[in-house]
């Protein structure tokens, strides 16, 4: 008899309806199918399956909060089960359709918010089928349905594989979900298709609906992806990771539950340097109080700053024996010093465990909080101080709407002023379709401004949502804007097709 990890090995994208099924039983299958997609023995495969009563415990602590004692669910039948995903308890039973993806981020050139975003789209058509309409939430993944939510997701990335997924309430019992508080959030009620409707509905035909739903959205990223690799340029097309230190580095920044820039904004040499162990730590969340259409990362309302992350950095310096770490965050407008505080807790902690690391920081421009911040920092040197100014003023309004050129200029004048010989730094991207002329003006401009470090880069979309590509820039005009930057004056120059702020940014010459 064939094994359904053989029936699948040779299809893009396989669909297998496991019917009603303990939740345990499925989890291993997981795992195991997680392992085979990783070494590219099978495809991308998606699972469907009801549970038995059950509960799940995910990787956010905080988030597991049980209403009722564990030997009381045991007893009502309804397993708990601990579980490395994201977000907190939730619960599934029979009549709640459960699907896990398991699919290769990194080939299919997704980021995880890219990647929840296409898993919510395909919810929200699914229950459009069925009568009900539902929407997001920033900041709260899943799906709700007036004013209740009746769809949770809760993902793992492990080294570009994922794996759980999403569960949306079709029929089921919601009594099991007043045992919980759901995914953590205090006061939320649960609904189902059949509490919004009133209608019951064949699971098989639902099933079978969303495994079209789930054929069109994913094949639909791999065409597109194979449509954009044949219209980039050969001096864009770069090999994908292999094992090795890009795993190792996978995992540890997994494993302590990080985030860096590398996935939440799709960067494309994450492969390159998660091969040589480093990495560019993002902090104080992934969701970004700004939308700026050339970044992927998420526009919502932030969480609190979370106190333990400046330990779990420390961590990773440890694991990955870092001599420069870079640490950056989204834009915190939210917070009084613009969450200045929160990037000298970070360097101080890492400075205090790891005396020998040195330090590049990458910030927002602090918006109303500019001298509040830099003085806060202040205590935290030495450090390289970054922030970039991403474009040329002219197209700020389309490409970063919640910036202002002048005030990014400002920023760096004010760090270099208070910190005296700190070098500062910052980047820029071609390929917006800003002029020569503009971009030298720039240059001049952060020359003025006392910045010593420079990147130049090429722009490449990084998610569907993001501004297309005006023009692709050959590696010999790169190079002539490298000489034209030190003609200006900039010590350090790193002028090239895949250049990023961060990129080789522990290199003690560049020019």
């Amino acid at each position: 008899m064939q094994t359904l990890e053989g029936k699948i090995r040779c299809e893009p994208i396989r669909i297998h309806d496991r019917g009603v099924e303990d939740f345990r039983e499925t989890l291993e299958l997981q795992h195991r199918l997680v392992e085979q997609r990783r070494q590219n023995e099978i495809g991308n495969t998606v699972l469907i399956v009801e549970h038995q009563p059950v509960i799940t415990l995910g990787a956010r602590q905080s988030a597991n909060k049980l209403l009722i004692e564990r030997d009381k669910l045991t007893a009502k039948g309804i397993d708990i089960v601990e579980i490395r995903r994201g977000g907190g308890a939730t619960a599934h039973n029979p009549g709640q359709i459960v699907f896990y993806p398991i699919l290769n981020l990194q080939e299919l050139r997704l980021d995880i918010n890219d990647y929840i975003r296409t898993l919510e789209q395909i919810g929200i058509e699914l229950l459009e089928q069925l009568g009900v309409k539902s929407e997001r939430r920033k900041g709260f993944p899943g799906l709700w349905a007036s004013n209740k939510k009746i769809a949770s997701i809760g993902v793992r990335v492990s080294r570009q594989i994922t794996h759980h997924g999403m569960a949306i309430n079709i029929q089921n019992d919601l009594s099991i979900f007043e045992t919980i508080v759901p995914c953590g959030l205090e006061n939320v009620r649960m609904t189902s298709v059949l509490n919004e409707t009133g209608k019951q509905h064949s699971m098989q035909e639902v099933k079978n609906n969303l495994s079209q739903l789930l054929k069109h959205h994913l094949k639909s990223k791999i065409i597109n992806l194979k449509s954009e690799i044949r219209r980039l340029p050969d001096w864009l097309r770069r090999p994908m990771p292999t094992a090795g230190e890009y795993s190792k580095t996978s995992d540890i920044v997994s494993s302590l539950g990080l985030e860096t820039i590398c996935m939440s904004a799709n960067c494309p040499n994450r492969g390159q340097c998660w091969a040589r162990g480093t990495a560019t730590v993002l902090i104080l969340g992934n969701i970004c109080t700004r939308g700026c259409k050339f970044c992927s990362v998420a526009k919502g309302k932030p969480k609190p700053a979370d106190t333990t992350e400046p330990g779990r950095i420390a961590e990773l310096a440890k694991k990955l024996n870092l001599h420069y770490l870079v640490i950056t965050s989204v834009n915190r407008d939210d917070l009084p010093d613009g969450g200045a505080g929160h990037f000298y807790d970070c360097i101080n902690e890492v400075r205090r465990q790891c005396p020998g690391v040195k330090f590049e920081i990458l910030t927002p421009d602090f918006r109303d909080y500019q001298t509040k911040a830099i003085d806060i920092l202040a205590e935290a040197t030495p450090f390289v101080f970054a922030h970039n100014v991403e474009t040329v003023p002219s197209l700020y309004k389309k490409a970063r709407a919640g910036g202002d050129y002048k005030r990014s200029l400002n920023l760096l004048k004010i760090a270099k002023d208070k910190y005296g010989s700190t070098p500062t730094k910052s980047s820029i991207m071609l390929g917006l379709g800003e002029t020569d002329e503009e971009v030298e003006e720039v240059l001049k401009d952060l020359r003025a401004a006392g910045c010593s470090r420079l990147t130049i880069g090429q722009y490449l979309k990084p998610s569907k949502d993001s501004l297309d590509v005006i023009e692709y820039i050959t590696p010999e005009k790169f190079d002539w804007w490298k000489q034209k930057a030190i003609e200006l004056g900039f010590n350090w120059v790193i002028s090239a097709p895949f250049a990023r702020s961060s990129y080789f940014a522990e290199m003690q010459s560049a020019t």
